[in-house]
């Protein structure tokens, strides 16, 4: 295999993926997890009303972060689109009837599907999603960002 003029042709044994996103999916895994976990202590340790908005703002949270997760090169709003679209659906899916039903047959789903809609929810994921993309936009903007020498941050 021939190189273009000026680059570099492979070496054979070394991979030309760069291990950058590697390292992106591993710190998303990473707080995926502390979300999920933040979200069950809320969800389940937080008096009413703080622990039902805590939790749906978390949930949506997580919804954002499992988006970056499995399209880890997707920009921080169409992430966000995704995810919120997921929430919503989900809330209009409890005022069907069917999450309950689902959740009748399959106990643990209701920590995916909910239990009842609530105009409130909507708003929740809302908050959760903007903070979540706002979190991830400054994240991105701040690992492109040159950093001279001899500065910290």
């Amino acid at each position: 295999m021939t190189a273009p003029d000026g680059a570099r042709s492979p070496r054979p044994g070394v991979s030309p993926v760069p291990t950058r996103p590697r390292r992106r999916r591993l710190v998303v895994a990473l707080v995926l997890g502390a979300v999920v976990l933040a979200g069950f202590l809320v969800a389940t340790r937080v008096p009413d009303p703080w622990g039902d908005v805590g939790g749906d703002v978390l949930y949506a949270v997580a919804t954002y972060v499992l988006v970056v997760l499995v399209l880890a090169r997707t920009r921080p709003l169409v992430a966000g689109s995704l995810a919120l679209g997921w929430c919503w659906a989900v809330e209009a899916l409890q005022a069907t009837g069917l999450a309950a039903a689902v959740n009748d047959a399959v106990p643990p789903a209701a920590w995916l599907l909910g239990s009842t809609f609530a105009v409130r929810d909507l708003v929740c994921y809302l908050v959760g999603v903007g903070l979540a993309c706002a979190v991830d936009t400054w994240a991105v903007a701040r690992s492109v960002t040159p950093r001279r020498p001899g500065r910290s941050g």
